[in-house]
């Protein structure tokens, strides 16, 4: 009776991590190689479940299926963050450049100050919005109490002084949009920076699913081989799934 429950569990977050990775092929999030992939790992466990082929399979499953369900929506949700940092990143350079055109660019100086504050930069949003009102203090009533807020969040905020070039590590001034010594954009940088790469992450997916069927065809070799023969199916298992995330990370 255990068995039967485990192994409906199984079925369920199968069918649960197929239909994610099926609406997110179908809306853009996922490669359709990835979400074939990811289907083929989730059926062939709850059939193995079902079929008991090797020792600790509906554990085994559980632990994975149900680790990836967890997983999935959070990776979705980091990938979203990651997609909003580039469209801040590209809209943040587009101001750097206008305002490097025109250093009295007041639209500029706006979005700059806008984008730092969204993305924490707080230091370098006080600091364009107050060259932003120095343009136009007539007509930046509503820009001069934003200012007083931001200027009353900063006391309480851990201060650098300086803004880091992501590029070459050198400190430039607060104010400024290029690194002192390597002429970078800093801002765009800053913003995007923080996150790791979307081919990364796609990396993390291809590693985890082969080191799940290692693990898998591991335990399958230990119930069905015995000695020698066994060890000798373990090791190249392994060394075949080593083999393979080496290529993953390096390609």
């Amino acid at each position: 009776m255990e068995h039967l429950f485990g192994v409906m569990l199984v079925w369920l977050l199968a069918a649960v991590w197929i239909f994610l990775l099926v609406s997110w092929a179908i809306t853009g999030d996922v490669s359709a190689v990835e979400a074939a992939f990811g289907s083929v790992v989730a059926l062939l466990l709850a059939i193995a479940s079902a079929q008991r082929a090797f020792p600790y399979v509906v554990p085994f499953s559980l632990a994975t299926l149900g680790g990836g369900a967890v997983a999935l929506p959070v990776l979705r949700a980091y990938l979203n963050r990651a997609a909003h940092a580039q469209m801040d990143a590209e809209l943040i350079e587009r101001a750097c450049l206008a305002y490097e055109f025109d250093p009295k660019n007041y639209g500029a100086l706006i979005n700059l100050a806008e984008v730092c504050y969204k993305n924490g930069l707080l230091e370098q949003a006080v600091r364009h919005l107050e060259h932003a009102i120095q343009q136009a203090p007539v007509m930046a009533a509503n820009e001069k109490r934003r200012l007083r807020m931001w200027q009353d969040e900063l006391q309480h905020h851990p201060k650098l002084g300086y803004t880091p070039c992501m590029h070459c590590g050198a400190r430039s001034s607060v104010g400024a949009v290029r690194c002192e010594r390597c002429r970078h954009l800093l801002l765009p940088l800053l913003v995007h920076g923080r996150w790791v790469p979307r081919q990364l992450v796609h990396k993390a997916v291809a590693v985890w699913g082969i080191a799940v069927g290692a693990s898998a065809l591991s335990l399958l070799w230990r119930e069905q081989l015995t000695g020698l023969n066994a060890l000798v199916a373990i090791l190249a298992t392994l060394s075949v799934a080593l083999g393979l995330i080496v290529w993953v990370v390096r390609r």
